[in-house]
């Protein structure tokens, strides 16, 4: 019959001591490493019935049952550095062995205490941690731009894809007689990706109108009128998004006819709920804060003009650098015709 006197657990990189309660009852102490932490527990110190009696042969079943066993249990946490998909491998071990009497053992019959660095024996075991992740992301991004001018639909693709690098800001020049009778519709694709490794799903999802253009009911199945220039949608609430998988839905606004709602309009949305099974939160993102920079939340502009007379309704591409170099070769011919 022998004690376990102490002992050592070897936390690793990721993994942390939590102080409360539930450790202090195992009585585990925290090494001046702060990654080695060890407990006296099953000692004689702290009573007999921690003992550990000798194999009985004689009642054994061949299955273990003539084995004595005490357990103790420590609680860590994963700490935020911990990349994804990453196995945090956990080791602890019998660092002391105690006769009935308490006295220390240096050796039992396969195994030395605290040599765990060195060999593995059966006085240590590990326990493997996957870490695993829930990231929603959210792309927004104008898909098609529809024209109609006197009875007349004109429907143009814009080939964007969510990426800004090569995504473009489409831009509508209106005829300036033709101003109020005009109407012009953007199509809107918002596309959630699930970038993490747990399955989940986007249960909802706010959009932000903004002003100077509406949303129409007979436009836009699925969605629902917040009110205030917020609109939502569930289509996506029981789709389940596998790690590395997609799904898309899509809003249509309608410009509000007037000479002064003309210029830029960015409009927003954003995962406004979110769910997984295992109850783990985005890792980078909270559902319907409306905070920019994280990426459950994204934004898409277009541009509208008075057109000049000579051009109506033709939808121009741009992007911030040929806006520049537009004006700036125009203000070059200004010059040589007027001025030189």
């Amino acid at each position: 019959d022998v004690y376990a006197g102490e002992v050592t657990d070897k936390l690793p990189d990721y993994l942390d001591f939590v102080e409360c309660d539930y450790n202090t009852k195992y009585g585990w102490e925290v090494e001046s490493d702060g990654k080695t932490i060890k407990t006296s527990y099953l000692s004689k110190e702290n009573g007999t019935n921690k003992k550990l009696k000798a194999f009985d042969r004689a009642h054994d079943n061949g299955k273990g049952s003539g084995l004595d066993s005490q357990d103790i249990s420590v609680l860590c946490k994963v700490n935020d550095k911990a990349p994804s998909n990453t196995n945090i491998i956990n080791v602890a071990e019998i660092t002391k062995y105690e006769d009935e009497e308490g006295k220390e053992i240096e050796k039992d019959v396969d195994s030395e205490p605290d040599n765990v660095d060195k060999k593995n024996e059966d006085d240590d075991d590990y326990e493997v941690i996957t870490i695993k992740t829930f990231d929603l992301s959210l792309l927004k991004y104008v898909s098609d731009v529809t024209v109609i001018e006197d009875g007349k639909e004109t429907i143009t693709e814009t080939g964007n894809t969510g990426d800004p690098k090569t995504d473009i800001i489409p831009k509508v020049e209106i005829h300036r007689k033709k101003i109020n009778s005009t109407v012009v519709k953007f199509g809107y694709k918002i596309k959630v990706t699930n970038e993490g490794d747990i399955a989940g799903y986007a249960k909802e999802i706010t959009d932000y109108v903004p002003e100077g253009l509406k949303f129409y009911e007979e436009d836009n199945k699925g969605w629902v009128d917040e009110g205030n220039n917020v609109i939502s949608t569930k289509v996506l609430e029981n789709t389940l998004l596998q790690p590395g998988e997609s799904a898309e839905v899509y809003v249509v606004f309608r410009w509000i006819n007037g000479a002064t709602n003309l210029g830029l309009k960015t409009n927003i949305a954003e995962i406004s709920e979110d769910y997984n099974e295992e109850g783990i939160p985005d890792r980078d993102s909270t559902p319907d804060n409306k905070k920019t920079g994280e990426d459950d939340i994204d934004d898409a502009q277009v541009l509208l003009s008075i057109s000049t007379g000579l051009v109506s309704n033709i939808i121009r591409y741009v992007s911030a650098g040929t806006v520049i170099l537009v004006v700036f070769g125009i203000g070059i011919f200004a010059i040589k015709k007027y001025v030189l």
